[in-house]
C-alpha cells in the first residue's frame, strides 16, 4: 500500500513555489510570438492579442506630419537611438489611436512590441517591468489609450513617478505612447485662486507638469472639408460604395454638419450609412 505523502513534505514543496514566484514573478510571456499584449493590472499579467488590429500606414490620411514624426522616433527606439515618450492629444475621431496601432503594420517582422495598458491599470505599470527588463531583443510600447485625469484626483501625481522611474529604473526598452482629449491631461483652472494655498499657480504647474512626462506633444483637429471629402472617397473605395462623387460629397458633408464634427470617424460612419441605406 502506497504511504500518503507527509503534510510537512507537501508544505515544504509549497513554500519552495511560492518563494520562486515571490522572487522571480510570473514568467514573461513568449514576446517572439505575440507582437501585442494587455496588461491586467490585477492578475500582474501581459495577455497576447491573437488577433492585432492591421491598419495601413498609408490609409491614415490628413496627419501626413504626425505619422512621419512618430514613424520616425519609433525607428530611433528600434534602433537603440534616442527617442522620446508621445502624447497625442486632440479632437475625437481624428486618428489618434489609430496611427499608434498602425505601427504593427508598419514595424511587422521587427522587435517592437505594443502593449496596451488600460486607464484603471496605469498605476500597476511597475510590475510589468521584471518581464520587460529580461527581453532586452525586445523594443516595447507602453499604449495608454484616452488618458486622462479629473480635477479632484490624484493619480496623476504617482503617474508622474512612474514615466520618471522613481527609485526604480525604467527598463531602457520602454518608450510611453498615449492619447488624449485633452491637452493637457488634467482640467485646470488658471483662474485658481484658492485662499488655503499660499501660491496657488504652484498647484496648475504641478498638474500641468505631466504632460512634459512627453518628449513629443502632437495635436489632431478637424480636418477640412477638402481634407475629409478625401478621406469619404478612400473609405467609398474600400468598401466598394458605387456613387456619383458630386451626390457622394453633398451628402457626406450634410452628414458632417448633422455629426458636428469633420474626422476620420465621422467619414467611416457616412459610407456604413450608404451602405445599409441608411442615408
Amino acid at each position: 500500500m502506497m504511504e500518503r505523502p507527509r503534510i510537512g513534505h507537501l508544505l515544504v514543496k509549497l513554500d519552495r513555489l511560492l518563494d520562486r514566484y515571490v522572487d522571480g514573478g510570473p514568467e514573461a510571456p513568449a514576446f517572439p510570438k505575440n507582437r501585442a499584449y494587455v496588461w491586467d493590472g490585477k492578475r500582474k499579467s501581459l495577455k497576447p492579442v491573437k488577433r492585432p488590429a492591421t491598419i495601413c500606414h498609408d490609409d491614415l490620411l490628413g496627419i501626413d506630419s504626425i505619422k512621419q514624426e512618430i514613424v520616425r522616433n519609433t525607428k530611433n527606439f528600434i534602433k537603440g537611438l534616442r527617442a522620446n515618450n508621445i502624447l497625442l492629444w486632440g479632437e475625437r475621431g481624428t486618428g489618434k489611436s489609430s496611427v499608434v496601432k498602425s505601427l504593427l503594420t508598419t514595424f511587422a517582422g521587427t522587435n517592437l512590441r505594443l502593449i496596451q495598458v488600460y486607464k484603471h491599470d496605469i498605476l500597476t505599470i511597475q510590475d510589468m517591468y521584471d518581464m520587460i527588463v529580461g527581453s532586452r531583443d525586445f523594443r516595447f510600447i507602453i499604449f495608454i489609450d484616452d488618458l486622462s485625469f479629473e480635477e479632484n484626483q490624484t493619480d496623476y501625481k504617482e503617474m508622474k513617478t512612474i514615466m520618471d522611474g522613481g527609485l526604480e529604473e525604467i527598463p531602457e526598452n520602454v518608450l510611453f505612447y498615449a492619447t488624449s482629449n485633452r491637452k493637457h491631461l488634467i482640467p485646470t483652472k488658471f483662474s485658481d485662486n484658492d485662499s488655503d494655498e499660499i501660491r496657488p499657480s504652484d498647484t496648475v504647474e504641478e498638474k500641468v507638469s505631466l504632460v512634459d512626462r512627453f518628449g513629443l506633444r502632437l495635436g489632431f483637429y478637424h480636418f477640412s472639408q477638402d481634407t475629409y471629402l478625401e478621406i469619404v472617397a478612400s473609405y467609398a473605395k474600400k468598401y466598394g460604395v458605387r456613387l456619383e462623387e458630386g451626390k457622394l460629397n453633398s451628402l457626406a458633408i450634410q452628414w458632417a454638419t448633422a455629426a458636428g464634427g469633420r474626422n476620420g470617424r465621422i467619414a467611416e460612419q457616412f459610407v456604413r450609412a450608404v451602405l445599409d441605406g441608411t442615408v
